[in-house]
């Protein structure tokens, strides 16, 4: 939303979006150019979306003042604002298959059945990492029961690799929920891994029988309730289920991280008041001290506003500095702008959401279901959950910034440091 201002300097809006209410007034206004979240003074809520839909001012002056003394009219040109809220550079950024880089981060995903395989596999990985601070290996066998040998070989190994490197290294196993014996769960609890634990679609109501395998399942999450601050359970939500009912499943378990994706298709209004509801019980729990379920679809889009804060705005005190551990981009979306429903003048490139969404390259969802090209219904979905998170975002920052920081951090990593100190015992494999 960028009107013609006919004023000298050759001054022009920022692009940005208004976070309309219930009653049709905009409490918060998202600046996509700074990443920020911006409060509307109470006198000037029904004001702001007019002006920003037609471009004229019927308020006295008061919102084009106040739009001034925010910095939302500006006289930067479009093209040379930073971009940290669009993300990196795209020369910073490849896609070689299971192999991504971002900045400095590489991420692979690597499947191998055997340790001939395995370094196989990280050879080309460590040769692309060159120049990269970090990597993240993501691990899974789509379906199958790894062997541990193979897992333990490839931790030993990559850690030796990214230490002659000087590098950071992270792992991530993914697991089918039926496959989580006592024998596993206790070579995890000492393994430097976090686990995403997938789930099969969450029923409804109506599907009492499916009801009853999630129940079941109970039992073998909490067989990894010693490392909970390291598992994310993932799973799809169709149409019809409800979030606040897996909600309730996951709190009842006490699991830390939770990762749904909303398929397309049933009542959205019910998601988004869903997702509403999700967010202030996470405020309200923050506010309270006390540590809430980690919902990734929003708290994702969160650690990415935070990442992207402009550094002189968070030293001024205007919002979050730079997140520490901020979560890595653990799926990217690998499709050319090209290839998206519209093409080069498709939704995405002038989408308001386009930086935060979960379909956005810098946030894709390491769960099934979200790389899919946008349309209608799944982009309703998107936006529902990029306004539930900029809601949560400006709460967020009322709120104790230590709580915030330690809830808001990537899932819990065993460092190999610790192992070499002696801290906790080297994992062992399973009898």
């Amino acid at each position: 939303m960028m009107p013609t201002i006919p004023m000298p300097g050759a001054l022009r809006w920022r692009e940005m979006y208004p976070l309309i209410d219930g009653d049709g007034s905009c409490s918060l206004i998202y600046d996509l150019e700074r990443a920020a979240v911006l409060e509307v003074p109470e006198d000037l809520r029904f004001y702001v979306a007019p002006a920003l839909e037609t471009g004229s001012f019927d308020d006295g002056g008061l919102l084009w003042s106040w739009m001034v003394q925010e910095d939302l009219v500006t006289a930067e040109s479009q093209a040379g604002w930073g971009g940290q809220a669009c993300g990196p550079d795209p020369s910073g950024y490849w896609d070689l298959g299971m192999v991504h880089r971002m900045d400095d981060q590489v991420c692979a995903h690597l499947s191998p059945r055997t340790e001939g395989e395995a370094a196989e596999a990280l050879e080309p990985v460590f040769k692309q990492s060159l120049g990269a601070s970090r990597v993240q290996l993501s691990l899974s066998w789509h379906g199958e029961l790894p062997k541990l040998q193979v897992v333990q070989w490839i931790l030993a190994e990559a850690e030796r690799l990214a230490a002659a490197a000087g590098q950071d290294i992270s792992f991530q196993l993914s697991l089918d929920v039926r496959q989580i014996t006592l024998a596993l769960a206790a070579y995890l609890a000492s393994a430097p891994l976090r686990v995403q634990v997938r789930c099969d679609p969450f029923p409804t109501r109506a599907e009492a029988a499916e009801l009853r395998d999630w129940e079941a399942w109970g039992s073998s999450l909490l067989l990894l309730a010693p490392l909970a601050d390291r598992v994310t359970v993932s799973c799809l939500l169709p149409g019809t289920a409800r979030l606040l009912e897996i909600w309730d499943w996951a709190k009842s378990l006490r699991v830390r991280y939770l990762d749904g994706v909303r398929c397309a298709g049933g009542p959205l209004r019910e998601y988004r008041n869903d997702l509403l509801a999700v967010c202030d019980e996470i405020a309200s729990e923050l506010e309270a001290r006390r540590v809430p379920v980690d919902y990734r679809p929003v708290t994702r889009i969160v650690r990415r506003l935070m990442g992207s804060e402009p550094p002189d705005r968070a030293a001024a005190g205007g919002g979050f500095a730079w997140a520490a551990s901020s979560e890595p981009y653990p799926g990217l979306e690998s499709l050319p702008p090209d290839a998206w429903e519209g093409g080069e003048d498709g939704p995405c490139p002038r989408c308001w959401a386009r930086y935060i969404c979960n379909h956005s390259s810098f946030l894709t969802s390491p769960s099934a279901g979200d790389r899919q090209t946008p349309n209608s219904a799944r982009c309703a979905v998107w936006l529902s959950e990029a306004e539930a998170a900029l809601r949560l975002y400006h709460r967020l920052a009322h709120c104790d910034p230590i709580s915030v920081v330690q809830y808001i951090e990537a899932p819990g990593q065993v460092p190999f440091d610790s192992l070499r100190r002696g801290d906790i015992e080297a994992p062992k494999l399973p009898c």
